[in-house]
């Protein structure tokens, strides 16, 4: 049986398109015929060449012409980046090995303002008074035992009252 030897690298292989030519590469000259069609569109005189037009044309295809070469293995449009994120980064780093304990820790304190007064406005539902005829024969049942008041509580919050007869 015939057995083949995998390269460890296979990831980092890039396919290539036409040629030698990688997307990366490809992206870039199609952008740089894109942008330059723009120019000859737009910029005075419409639709006619001019000096100016064919130093932009030339200028914009040299720059995005030099980000798709390639140098160390990558194109310059990725060193690019890598060179953009790496000044992007602080320049200083402080390491300490002391734990927060030993440090200076600064606690704002929180800004003072006067409360405002807030009235509430509750309503008072109209209730029927009890005679005071009526208020003591409620006192007598109480008592003497007569009556037993109960309080459940239901399912939805509310609270249900019973009045039975007390057993004796």
């Amino acid at each position: 049986m015939k057995t083949t030897v995998v390269p460890a690298q296979i990831t980092t292989v890039e396919d290539r398109i036409a040629g030698s030519l990688t997307l990366p590469q490809i992206v870039l000259m199609v952008m740089a015929m894109v942008i330059g069609a723009g120019i000859y569109a737009v910029v005075m005189p419409k639709m006619h060449f001019g000096s100016i037009k064919i130093t932009l044309i030339a200028i914009e295809c040299i720059f995005f012409g030099g980000l798709a070469l390639r140098f160390n293995g990558k194109i310059l449009g990725e060193w690019l980046v890598i060179l953009l994120r790496f000044n992007s980064r602080p320049r200083r780093y402080i390491f300490t090995k002391n734990d927060p304990i030993h440090r200076e820790i600064i606690i704002k304190e929180p800004k003072v303002t006067e409360a405002k007064k807030i009235e509430i406005k509750v309503e008072s539902k109209n209730t029927k008074t009890i005679s005071l005829h009526d208020q003591i024969k409620i006192d007598q049942l109480f008592n003497e035992n007569l009556v037993r008041l109960s309080f459940k509580p239901s399912k939805k919050g509310g609270l249900n009252v019973e009045l039975k007869k007390a057993e004796n």
